[in-house]
């Protein structure tokens, strides 16, 4: 234990005065790095998991699909629940996180998982497992799963961007697009081309829905305090940028904004309208550049 706490005075403070300041800490925003440091990639990785199986999950009970039912039931638990318990520190005392549901959102998770196991493994071998009541049940334990991981970040006000009003909603609609576009993918692999054809509508709707989540989370998070703001800051510039715009912005917005408006249009055309409808406004009266002194506007 005493090697652990030298190793990690060693991080926060070394011998050559580059790390924190005893006190700045508690006067200037710092980035939270105890968290993810070992084991803390495991969270992450259960949060993930356990959000797109219960999406797939959630999805298929619209289209009755008993085998997206079982593989969302299995990243769930089988991906999601074995690397929740990798993340575990002490095994051995971690049952005690079942014993209070009523405080501890952690322990509701906890529950809520344990039941959606249980009936959704009675719904998967049930004949007649497609039933208003049942499919009610489920779809509410599975955005339950889905906002877990949120709602439990979501009390740490210390941190804007996981205490944002916007993290719930976002982590639904994000959880259940991803796993309409399983669903639709294993339509499409299956067989099943006009099932998946008829998917794409609720596909554009969600990744619109989810975009504008995501614009609302950052603005939110951008003007709720000083804190916020560096946060934002922060992953716009130095050695969070490349994440930030690559794979955030590149690969998880862009492209898929662009995929959405070729299969919305039919076709190339109407990526090129969209850039150049965002041109022409652009370049509306009012916004013009000058560089006369006497030009500001």
């Amino acid at each position: 234990m005493s090697n652990k706490i030298h190793e990690l005075e060693q991080i926060m403070f070394p011998p050559d005065g580059s790390g924190l300041k005893p006190y700045e800490w508690m006067i200037n925003p710092t980035r939270q790095r105890q968290w993810i440091d070992d084991k803390g990639i495991f969270l992450w990785l259960a949060f993930f998991f356990s959000e797109i199986g219960a999406g797939l999950y959630f999805v298929s009970l619209f289209y009755e699909y008993k085998l997206g039912l079982i593989l969302g039931w299995l990243i769930t638990l089988v991906l999601g629940g074995v690397i929740h318990v990798l993340y575990l520190g002490n095994p051995l005392r971690a049952w005690r996180m079942i014993a209070k549901p009523n405080t501890s959102e952690l322990s509701r998770g906890i529950w809520i998982i344990g039941i959606f196991a249980a009936l959704g493994f009675l719904q998967m071998v049930t004949a007649s497992s497609f039933n208003i009541v049942f499919n009610t049940i489920m779809g509410i334990l599975c955005l339950l799963i889905i906002s877990h991981g949120f709602a439990t970040m979501n009390v740490i006000r210390a941190l804007p961007a996981w205490s944002s009003t916007m993290v719930l909603p976002l982590s639904i609609i994000s959880g259940v697009w991803v796993g309409h576009q399983i669903l639709q993918f294993m339509f499409a692999v299956s067989g099943s081309a006009a099932l998946a054809s008829g998917m794409e509508a609720w596909a554009e709707a969600f990744f619109f829905v989810y975009f504008l989540c995501i614009l609302l989370y950052v603005w939110g998070t951008f003007h709720s305090n000083e804190m916020g703001k560096e946060s934002i800051l922060m992953q716009g510039k130095g050695d969070l940028s490349k994440i930030s715009f690559i794979g955030v912005g590149g690969l998880g917005i862009l492209l898929p904004l662009i995929l959405t408006l070729i299969m919305w249009g039919g076709g190339y055309q109407r990526v090129f309208d969209f850039f150049k409808i965002g041109f022409s406004i652009c370049r509306r009266p009012g916004l013009k550049v000058c560089h006369n002194e006497k030009c500001r506007v």
